[in-house]
């Protein structure tokens, strides 16, 4: 076959020919892991990937030749699973110290996004920071990433939920006095659930960190990939195609 194609390059014509050319430069295929639960950047709608950063992922992809299947899945799984290489990439990830030598990871962030503190709406309190929480006790999602002033600090407690919207059902009970989330996964959640309208405040920020793709180590592709990917994320940043996208979610 592959003979058969050099020969059609070097200009042997016919539609055998263009058909074999066509296929040896068929768009390769890529597998990565999507967060199931994150809207509006990423959620399982059905059984597809929707979102802000998956239609950003798709089309970096697709300008670099580059076809991108989506498998939506819980993110702690889903960065596992990438870690072991038997996905090439995983998404959103808030790159820290506590990850950095476990990925791979491309040049620029997908985008940045805030993460705030949350507390009842009646709270007095304010300008919350990371330091301000050690010896309390905050509600997280499992896995997720708040910045390396959060992430590696001992001193704070943490009351583990496996989604953000179970986590401010806590808060709603005052089972915990925090929860921590990114602002507009939160808005997200908050429109989703008419019962939390009003019932909560940003009292602080714990970092407003870049996200990426977690592109493995261990997958045989993972660093190929890495390049792909900043080569068609530059185009689409250039060519207007990012922002165009990012209107489309505002």
């Amino acid at each position: 076959m592959q003979k058969f194609v050099q020969r059609c390059k070097r200009g042997v014509v016919g539609l055998a020919c263009m058909t074999a050319v066509g296929l040896s430069y068929a768009a390769e295929t890529v597998t990565l892991g999507a967060e199931d639960d994150w809207a509006p950047y990423s959620s399982k709608v059905g059984s597809e990937a929707q979102g802000f950063a998956v239609d950003i992922v798709r089309e970096a992809f697709k300008a670099a030749g580059v076809d991108v299947k989506f498998s939506p899945v819980p993110y702690a799984r889903c960065m596992a699973v990438t870690k072991s290489g038997e996905l090439a990439g995983c998404f959103d990830a808030a790159r820290n110290s506590t990850l950095e030598n476990d990925y791979l990871w491309h040049a620029k962030p997908l985008f940045n996004a805030r993460i705030n503190i949350y507390a009842p709406a009646d709270s007095k309190e304010s300008g919350l920071t990371p330091k301000s929480l050690e010896g309390k006790v905050v509600g997280v999602t499992n896995g997720y990433e708040y910045g390396d002033e959060f992430d590696t600090n001992t001193k704070i407690k943490r009351d583990v939920a496996n989604q953000d919207e179970q986590g401010f059902r806590k808060l709603l009970a005052n089972r915990v006095p925090y929860m921590l989330a990114y602002e507009k996964v939160a808005n997200a959640v908050f429109t989703k659930n008419k019962e939390f309208a009003g019932k909560f405040k940003a009292v602080g920020i714990t970092a407003d960190p870049g996200l990426y793709i977690a592109f493995s180590k261990k997958h045989p592709d993972g660093a190929k990939f890495v390049e792909k990917f900043n080569q068609g994320f530059e185009t689409i940043v250039k060519n207007g195609k990012y922002k165009a996208i990012e209107v489309q979610w505002k």
